[in-house]
């Protein structure tokens, strides 16, 4: 009997604890948009178009984390040439600085629906604390892959020369920078 009751007493203590789940953002439907204003009187408007992301979610404890890594050199306003000056050091210097990042491990539900994450951004190797609006989330299982599929888009607004991007401020260009991520990542095994 006494070896019963230990032998139990083992199982329970090394059963596994619910586990989180992991998603991994898809790159054909993962990008991160900006605005900022120009001369105040218009807006200028552009993406990245290499952002990789991997969020941890239990949704049982409201608890998780997200990384994500936006490539710089990917910056694209539609205009070559001042894509180039905004991609030199005058700006994001993307030959020094390749990536900016965004980290939180604090993340805020809505009921059972994610709603934002309060975590830090790094721009040209300086952080600052930044919070996520996310004000849509969804999850299905994807028709074809048969795999669950979460769906968000994400926003925060963020002056620039806070992170040392100071460079064409106010004018020509804002120091307000609005900044948009739409996502779309699958769960993984």
């Amino acid at each position: 009997m006494r070896y019963a009751l230990a032998t139990l007493a083992a199982l329970i203590v090394s059963a596994p604890a619910a586990a989180a789940d992991v998603y991994v953002s898809d790159p054909a439907h993962t990008m991160a948009y900006f605005q900022t204003g120009h001369l105040g009187i218009a807006w200028i408007h552009g993406r990245f178009k290499d952002v990789e992301a991997r969020i941890t979610l239990d949704r049982a404890t409201k608890q998780g984390s997200i990384e994500a890594v936006i490539k710089t050199a990917t910056l694209d306003t539609g205009f070559e040439a001042r894509d180039k000056q905004v991609r030199s050091e005058d700006y994001l210097d993307v030959e020094k600085f390749p990536t900016m990042t965004f980290k939180s491990s604090g993340l805020k539900f809505d009921g059972d629906k994610l709603a934002g994450a309060d975590g830090e951004l790094t721009i040209q190797g300086v952080t600052h604390p930044v919070t996520l609006e996310i004000p849509q989330f969804r999850c299905i299982t994807h028709p074809a892959r048969k795999v669950e599929v979460c769906g968000a888009e994400a926003r925060a607004t963020i002056k620039r020369a806070q992170w040392g991007v100071k460079r064409g401020a106010n004018p020509p260009l804002g120091d307000e920078v609005r900044i948009t991520i739409q996502i779309e990542a699958y769960k993984q095994p």
